[in-house]
C-alpha cells in the first residue's frame, strides 16, 4: 500500500457517502424536489433526519416540496487544496431559505445572487449523488 492517491483517486469526491444523502440521490434522478416532513407536525426537514426537532417524532417521509425561497448569502470559492474541486473552480455557492422553512446551501447558477427569488432544484453529479442547485426566479 502507498501513502499516494492515484490520480483516479484524486478524481472521487471528498467525502464519503451518507445513508441520508441516499434519500436525496433518488429524488434527484427522478427530477423532483421533495424533502422530508414530519407526518405529526407537518414540519419540513433539510438536511435528513432521523427525529423531527420539533415534535420528536419519527415519521418523516420524503414529500414534494415548494421549491422556492431567497438566497440569504452568497460567496465564491476560488481556491481549495482538494484536488476533486480545484477543476471545478470558481464554484458559486448560497444560502438558501425556503419558504417552506429550511435553510440549505445550494450551487448558484449564473446570474443567481443574494437577495434573488429562487427556485431550487435537485442535480446528480457526475458520481450519482444528489446536489442542491439555485436558479433565479423570473417572477
Amino acid at each position: 500500500m502507498t501513502d499516494r492517491q492515484s490520480d483516479q483517486d484524486k478524481a472521487l469526491p471528498p467525502y464519503p457517502h451518507s445513508a441520508s444523502g441516499k434519500l436525496y440521490d433518488a429524488i434527484a434522478a427522478e427530477g423532483r424536489f421533495a424533502l422530508q416532513r414530519c407526518r405529526d407536525c407537518a414540519q419540513f426537514l433539510y438536511p435528513a433526519h432521523d427525529v423531527c426537532p420539533s415534535c420528536l417524532s419519527t415519521t418523516l417521509p420524503l414529500t414534494e416540496a415548494p421549491p422556492r425561497g431567497r438566497i440569504a448569502s452568497e460567496t465564491t470559492i476560488r481556491a481549495t487544496t482538494n484536488p476533486y474541486f480545484q477543476t471545478h473552480l470558481p464554484i458559486r455557492i448560497g444560502l438558501v431559505i425556503l419558504d417552506c422553512g429550511p435553510t440549505m446551501i445550494a450551487f448558484l447558477q449564473e446570474g443567481t445572487g443574494m437577495g434573488d427569488r429562487a427556485n431550487l432544484s435537485f442535480h446528480l453529479d457526475a458520481f450519482g449523488r444528489a446536489m442542491a442547485w439555485a436558479a433565479r426566479s423570473k417572477t
